[in-house]
């Protein structure tokens, strides 16, 4: 929806989704298909994978006994229940399900393709001058403001930090060689 609410109009006249806003919406349903379909079979308890087949629902042999076990609430009917289970099974525990997963991360272009796309686009260099323009104005230093009251203990503080130096190495001459220590089993005394 926010890559049709940026479109721009490009020399054509044609109208152009914003490509960063389309590449973030692209990249989450690639990398997020997986999450959905854990949580739909989180949600579902097993059911969609211990459910007898659908001859077993239409076996009048069974089918009484299928709706006294797989019974849950009261207000939901086990028909509805089992109707639900049936879909997310097939959505995601199938093998339409597997190709759902594949075209799902692979159908609109590599993840990577997509994140260099975001980058390409994105204005970073516009982000920084903001950051940049609060600190200048004393923003983050204005106690008044909710935000800037709720900090951690010795982050992003006006005085007191300590910034790390950064890490260096070492040439192998100045490097210590660890101390080799020979392992001898003592004797206790009187043994």
């Amino acid at each position: 929806m926010a890559a049709s609410v940026y479109a721009k109009e490009d020399p054509a006249g044609d109208v152009v989704p914003d490509p960063v806003f389309a590449n973030i919406g692209k990249l989450l349903l690639a990398t997020q298909i997986y999450d959905m379909h854990r949580l739909a079979h989180h949600v579902s308890g097993g059911l969609i994978v211990t459910l007898p087949g659908p001859d077993e629902d239409h076996n009048p042999a069974t089918a009484g006994r299928l709706s006294e076990v797989l019974g849950a609430r009261s207000d939901v009917p086990y028909e509805k229940r089992i109707e639900v289970a049936r879909l997310i099974e097939d959505l995601t525990a199938s093998y339409q399900g597997g190709w759902y997963s594949v075209i799902s991360l692979h159908g609109g272009g590599s993840p990577e393709a997509m994140k260099q796309e975001i980058w390409r686009h994105y204005p970073v260099g516009n982000k920084v001058e903001l950051v940049e323009r609060l600190l200048e104005r004393g923003v983050l230093d204005d106690e008044t403001r909710k935000i800037t009251r709720n900090r951690q203990p010795g982050r992003c503080c006006a005085a007191g930090c300590v910034v790390p130096d950064a890490p260096h190495m070492l040439p192998l001459s100045e490097a210590r060689e660890p101390e080799v220590v020979p392992l001898t089993l003592a004797k206790k005394s009187g043994s």
